[in-house]
């Protein structure tokens, strides 16, 4: 049984205030978390001038699924109160086939251990942080969050990468914390092609298991986003899953897992729920295996089902996830047809590196906010 989260009360000032008398605001207290030191990340945005947004976090490295991110709390105001949104998320297995039909790698299986990190990994100049010897944590400028005509807005992430030393991989592990309230997760592969074998196209599949516990464990539901287009018109549904399932993702459908709590809402009254939204780069395979004919999966919380691999078995006595401690998991895909950009053969010998390909998803807030406040 996981333990419930705690929750400040929200004090009714206007923001303007806030704004003009930040430091008599009696801001909500940080939640307690299970971590302290660098493994406990709290940051504010903007990182200068008057808090708008805040993430509290706990992250841990684990071999074999590398960083792994635990009670992940975001505020969307000074005054509002904490929201529990993240467990545990991490990256359950990669599957790499080749396309010969061998090798079949289930590289987490493998538990490696994370390579070392310095400061060209993680430069300081470029807002990084080099924790523990081997996960950078980067604070910076993420671009563009809006514009309008001479009206602008850039916004600020904190992000956290460590990278497997996978035999002759290395896959970069990437969570990022956006100010907007959005979690990305991303998967690189990189380092160098299979020796002796460096010309064989693959796939590495990375599949995420995200224990989402919005507004705590309880009370969660799934539904199923769906866009719809019939003759010149369109539709927009959201289909509950009822129960323990996998399913195919459609680009055409926009299809998305948004997750929901019973009892949360915006100061509109209006439903909150985060919806993940797969960031394909390529395409997503599906092979012989089972387990990769789904892309999304929907689990009931069992701390015992933590291999992607046995996905198939955790819904052969499909469970209720309606109302529930709810698990989402989500499987990328990178086509490596190497090429010569990735390497040459030098005296004998394989000269080169494998340029890293990327995979991932996000995890978006839909009417978290009453409106973005990062507009004036």
């Amino acid at each position: 049984m996981k333990l419930s989260r705690r929750a400040g009360l929200a004090v009714p000032l206007g923001f303007l205030f806030c704004l003009l008398a930040q430091a008599a605001v009696a801001q909500v207290p940080p939640p307690s978390m299970p971590c302290s030191g660098a493994n406990l990340v709290d940051q504010k945005f903007p990182t200068s001038g008057p808090e708008i947004t805040h993430w509290r976090l706990c992250w841990q490295t684990v071999p074999g699924n590398g960083l792994v991110i635990h009670w992940a709390y975001f505020r969307t105001a000074p005054t509002a109160p904490w929201l529990f949104l993240l467990w545990d998320a991490r990256v359950s297995e990669i599957f790499v086939p080749y396309h010969a039909g061998s090798p079949r790698y289930y590289d987490v299986g493998f538990m490696f251990g994370l390579t070392s990190i310095g400061a060209a990994d993680c430069p300081s100049n470029l807002g990084g942080a080099v924790l523990a010897g081997n996960v950078c944590k980067q604070v910076h400028d993420r671009g563009l969050s809006w514009k309008s005509d001479s009206q602008v807005y850039r916004g600020e992430e904190v992000v956290l990468w460590s990278a497997l030393a996978a035999d002759n991989y290395n896959y970069i592990i990437e969570w990022t914390f956006r100010d907007d309230g959005i979690v990305m997760g991303r998967v690189g592969a990189t380092s160098h092609n299979l020796p002796g074998d460096e010309w064989e196209t693959h796939v590495h599949n990375p599949i995420w298991r995200l224990d989402v516990d919005l507004n705590g464990w309880p009370n969660d539901s799934v539904a199923l986003g769906t866009h719809t287009e019939t003759g010149l018109s369109a539709t927009d549904t959201e289909p509950p899953i009822p129960v323990e399932a996998g399913m195919q993702w459609s680009p055409r459908a926009f299809n998305t897992l948004d997750v929901s709590d019973k009892f949360l809402v915006n100061g509109k009254k209006d439903k909150t729920y985060y919806q993940l939204v797969p960031l394909p780069t390529q395409g997503l395979a599906q092979h012989q295996e089972a387990f990769t004919k789904n892309d999304f999966w929907v689990t009931h919380y069992d701390p015992s089902e933590m291999s992607a691999k046995d996905l198939v078995s955790y819904v052969s006595t499909p469970a209720s996830v309606t109302n529930a401690d709810v698990v989402l998991w989500y499987r990328g895909s990178v086509h490596h047809h190497p090429r010569d950009e990735d390497g040459e053969m030098r005296n004998g010998a394989w000269h080169g590196v494998a340029l890293v390909m990327w995979t991932g998803f996000m995890l978006k807030p839909h009417n978290l906010f009453d409106h973005t406040p990062f507009y004036p």
